[in-house]
């Protein structure tokens, strides 16, 4: 039987990344732990498949671990490894091996819950569900390039120059696809609100 690992959950990310280069390479489960959700998040937010994120994920953490020696201890783990969540999904819609979306009502994720009742709870607001659901059905209809600009913002949380290093663009084009991608977004919903779909 394996020891307990020690309570890292107050050290600093970079102490973590130093121990895991040192050789304590049990240290990166608690870098995994604290980024899990915003990374599966963010995969599946851009490939629209709980299998593709999942293999998204599995494969960003390996080139994580395999990139510990680049990371800038100076920097915030998390953001660091969402550019590579982003660069390894962005690539798989590249190359065109992701499998089919997901509907809505599928069950999904850690929860194995519908999208539609993790949104918001019906009984205290169902107009605020309706709506959810309403957006997220405008985003499955963007584009690949808007859909993933919007998660890398929306989703990600990363600032202009972090979205620009994980699309390899200038922050000048990351304004214009957003803005963009944001108009795209508007439209699909105002389509949506004229044809009176839900």
């Amino acid at each position: 039987m394996a020891p307990p690992q020690p309570d890292r959950s107050s050290v600093p990310d970079a102490e973590i990344v130093r121990l895991v280069r040192d050789g304590e390479t049990a240290a990166f489960a608690e870098l995994v732990r604290r980024t899990r959700r915003p990374a599966y998040r963010l995969a599946r937010r851009i490939t629209r498949n709980h299998e593709d994120a999942d293999d998204v994920v599995q494969e960003s953490y390996a080139k994580a671990y395999r990139a510990l020696h680049r990371y800038d201890p100076s920097r915030a783990f998390g953001p660091w490894l969402l550019t590579i969540v982003a660069r390894t999904a962005l690539s798989q819609l590249r190359r065109g091996v992701l499998r089919a979306a997901a509907p809505l009502d599928e069950p999904a994720g850690e929860e194995g819950v519908a999208l539609g009742e993790r949104l918001a709870n019906p009984a205290e607001n169902p107009d605020a569900r309706h709506r959810l659901i309403d957006v997220e059905r405008a985003f499955a209809r963007l584009s690949d390039e808007h859909r993933a600009i919007l998660a890398l913002r929306v989703e990600g949380d990363l600032p202009y120059a972090e979205i620009a290093e994980a699309l390899e663009v200038p922050a000048g084009t990351v304004m214009s696809r957003l803005a963009r991608a944001r108009e795209a977004l508007v439209e699909e919903m105002r389509k949506q609100e004229r044809g009176g779909q839900r």
